[in-house]
């Protein structure tokens, strides 16, 4: 049996509350993670092996040299599934994840790993995360075979680094194989309407994607936009505007009529996230993995590529799409749905499913997919998972969702990581973190060092005076008045 550290936020069975999904950061700022990260789970879930979620806490934090000794005698391997993490502005989580990853004795193997630059790819984008780029993949490099990134603009980038070409695979985004080599996806109807069933995928920050959100609502009454990352929940959660967009027709503020509406929802885990996409005739918008949920879950989507990271996602699985930097003029849905053309994507399926096992066996790791192996332990656990319901907004009309806030309120929000029941544990809390880095976790873990300290200097002061009192005179005399008066009291 192997026993496997995996990076994910939380095994793909266990219901986290949103509240606490929120303050503990368990999706990693984005519920889009869940779809890779659980892929290769259901991958590797095979018997009698065990996986183990680290809740990515290892690039939260430095680790020291016994976060690492634990890691090396509790596991065999060390399998991380990674998104568009070369990038800036993830550089130090990229540094602290690498300074684990350096001192691990055990197989260590990056699944899916990206580089983010604007459309044009070019590599100056990326001269911010260069230098920790290269110590990352040289020391998984070290650990593994080979490493496996999204495409062909991030297997040059690691090329132009100095690292040879035959020690990169492109293996796309392994979220897309989750169902195997077998999975299509075909068009329910010949064209959608106004009154088509439809899920929007939005980034907010892109270029006028505030009026293209603002038209779509308005001509598609059955359009829901589903929101992914820690600002679109805490806005459902909360009505707290997203703080660092001001394009005012977006939807990221209460005041926009999809929030008013109720047609905003936030999945906290992909399962009801594709049985509700499954509903819908057609997704689109510029979130990859908003438009990958809706192909796993059957349902044609169209992929508006904004960056590099989602159009060499989208190239390499030949995932309908198309160049879209911003939206200077109008976009109709139903010539999107019109030019959404999968047969590419049904015929690139198999191999690319093959180059992804191909990896996989490269570095050494058991799945599900070959003849001897045996996940049906998988299968029959998610069955009976009870996960939560997508998180509507504060207007729903039966006011549940109120009710459910005031409930999670009651139970106090900002304690939720030291006493609340519906709090996350985690189930490797490596390196020893308390909390999600929050001001409130870290007032608890600072008021938790302080009586401890007090404690001990209690401890050292008493010890001392009894010491005084065993060895003076004046100490005797204290010592013996205090118990004549303890026997003058008890009589």
């Amino acid at each position: 049996m192997a026993r496997i550290l995996i990076r994910a936020g939380k095994d793909p069975f266990t219901a986290v509350v949103p509240e606490t999904t929120l303050t503990q950061d368990v999706f990693n700022s984005n519920s889009g993670n869940f779809l890779f990260q659980h892929s290769v789970w259901k991958s590797l879930a095979i018997e009698p092996h065990e996986l183990v979620a680290n809740s990515t806490l290892s690039e939260r934090r430095k680790s020291s040299t016994s976060d690492a000794n634990v890691v090396n005698e509790q596991f065999d391997q060390f399998v991380i599934p990674m998104a568009n993490s070369f990038r800036s502005d993830f550089a130090d989580k990229l540094d602290n994840l690498t300074q684990l990853v350096e001192q691990l004795k055990i197989p260590t193997t990056v699944v899916g790993i990206g580089a983010q630059a604007p459309a044009d790819r070019s590599f100056d984008a990326l001269a911010g995360v260069r230098d920790s780029t290269k110590r990352f993949v040289s020391a998984v490099l070290d650990r593994s075979a080979s490493i496996g990134v999204r495409g062909e603009f991030t297997r040059d980038f690691l090329v132009d680094l100095g690292f040879p070409e035959s020690s990169v695979d492109i293996i796309g985004c392994p979220s897309l194989f989750l169902h195997g080599p077998d999975h299509h996806v075909r068009k329910r109807v010949d064209a959608v309407s106004a009154e088509s069933t439809m899920a929007l995928n939005l980034t907010p920050e892109v270029a006028g994607i505030g009026a293209f959100a603002t038209e779509q609502a308005q001509r598609h009454p059955n359009l829901t936009y589903i929101g992914q990352d820690a600002h679109d929940l805490r806005l459902l959660l909360w009505g707290v505007a997203h703080p660092h967009v001001r394009d005012e027709l977006a939807p990221v503020h209460l005041g926009h009529r999809l929030y008013q509406e109720d047609r905003m929802r936030l999945f906290l885990d992909t399962w009801t996230w594709y049985d509700f996409l499954a509903k819908q005739d057609f997704a689109y918008g510029t979130r990859f993995h908003g438009n990958v949920a809706a192909l796993l879950a059957g349902t044609p989507a169209m992929m508006l590529a904004h960056d590099s990271r989602t159009l060499e996602l989208a190239e390499y699985h030949q995932m309908p799409h198309r160049i879209q930097p911003s939206f200077d003029t109008p976009v109709r849905a139903e010539e999107l749905y019109e030019a959404t053309d999968l047969s590419g994507f049904n015929s690139a399926m198999s191999d690319r499913f093959g180059r992804y096992l191909a990896f996989l066996e490269r570095n050494g790791l058991e799945h599900r997919w070959q003849d001897d192996k045996d996940g049906s332990a998988f299968d029959e656990r998610l069955a009976h998972a009870q996960l939560p319901e997508a998180v509507h907004t504060l207007a729903a009309p039966d006011l549940s969702e109120v009710a459910s806030r005031l409930d999670w309120l009651r139970h106090a929000m900002v304690i939720d990581l030291t006493r609340s029941p519906s709090r996350y544990d985690y189930p490797f809390n490596h390196p020893a973190y308390h909390g999600a880095g929050t001001r409130h976790a870290r007032v608890s873990a600072n008021r938790d060092e302080k009586l401890t300290a007090q404690q001990r200097r209690i401890e050292e002061l008493t010890e001392r005076i009894e010491r005084i009192e065993r060895t003076t005179v004046r100490g005797f005399f204290y010592r013996s008045m205090r118990k004549i008066r303890q026997f003058f009291a008890n009589r």
